[in-house]
C-alpha cells in the first residue's frame, strides 16, 4: 500500500495464499502477513488491505472464508480482526497443539466471507 500523498513510501503491506482446491468446501485464503509502517498505523491500512485480501479471495479464488493466525499478545491486531468478524477458533486438542507449537502462542480465527 502506498500512502497515497504522492510520495512512493510504503505504508504497509500483505501477504496471502489459498488453502485447498477452488471450490472445495474447506477452501481458504490464509493471510500470513500483514504490516503497517508505525507512522501510518491506527490510520485505517491494516483494515483497508484485509478488506481487499477478502474482496481478492472471493473474486480471484472463489473461496467463502479467510483464516489467520495471530499472537496471544497482539491486542490491537486481535481488535481489528474481531471488528472485521474474523472469529478466534478453539485451540484443539493436545494432539493438534503437538503437531502445531505455535497454537501455544498463536490464536486461529477465521470469517467466513459474504
Amino acid at each position: 500500500a502506498k500512502d497515497g500523498e504522492g510520495d512512493d513510501d510504503e505504508v504497509g503491506g500483505l501477504v496471502c495464499w489459498r488453502r485447498g482446491r477452488a471450490g472445495d468446501v474447506d477452501a481458504s485464503v490464509f493471510v500470513s502477513s500483514v504490516y503497517v509502517d508505525e507512522r501510518h498505523r491506527r490510520r485505517g491500512v491494516g483494515r483497508a488491505l484485509m478488506m481487499e485480501a477478502e474482496k481478492f479471495g472471493r473474486e480471484a479464488f472463489g473461496v467463502e472464508a479467510m483464516t489467520l493466525s495471530v499472537n496471544y499478545w497482539n491486542a490491537s491486531a486481535i481488535t481489528m480482526y474481531r471488528n472485521l468478524g474474523y472469529e478466534i477458533e478453539p485451540r484443539g486438542s493436545i494432539v493438534d497443539v503437538v503437531c502445531d507449537p505455535l497454537r501455544l502462542v498463536q490464536h486461529r480465527m477465521r470469517k467466513t466471507l459474504d
